[in-house]
């Protein structure tokens, strides 16, 4: 349970970074469709800022810096960061929501937290209710 604050703050931090990195705006010239990103399945949603979930499961980040499109895992590594969140743990069209990279509810009411430090996805259940 201790290393749980760490992974939120590591979570949060990326998401600060992925915020920081798309609030640059689109400085860089050509098109982003034109770099293989999205235009490969149909947009579900946004999980974060530059970040969409197209129909074939894929978690894309727009980096304006570079002008282009990468998968989530892409974008990791290019922060020095080897990560395994694709495949994701569920079909796109069963999530409802997804905030982040990492917290996905599914339509049925089931949550998945992807866990930095043990690079896995694990079906964490909904809260108990207090007694």
């Amino acid at each position: 349970m201790r290393s749980f604050p760490r992974r939120a703050l590591a979570v949060g931090a990326l998401g600060l970074l992925l915020a920081a990195i798309g609030s640059q705006g689109g400085r860089q010239g050509g098109s982003a469709l034109a770099q293989g990103g999205p235009a490969t399945g149909e947009i579900l949603l946004v999980y974060s800022v530059g970040g969409v979930l197209t129909s074939d499961g894929t978690l894309w980040q727009y980096r304006p810096d570079k002008g282009s499109w990468l998968t989530v895992d892409e974008a990791f590594e290019q922060e020095g960061h080897q990560t395994h969140i694709l495949p994701l743990p569920v079909p796109a069209a069963e999530i409802a929501q997804m905030n982040s990279f990492g917290f996905i509810l599914t339509r049925s009411g089931r949550c998945w937290f992807y866990d930095l430090e043990k690079d896995r996805w694990a079906e964490i259940g909904p809260p108990l209710a207090r007694r």
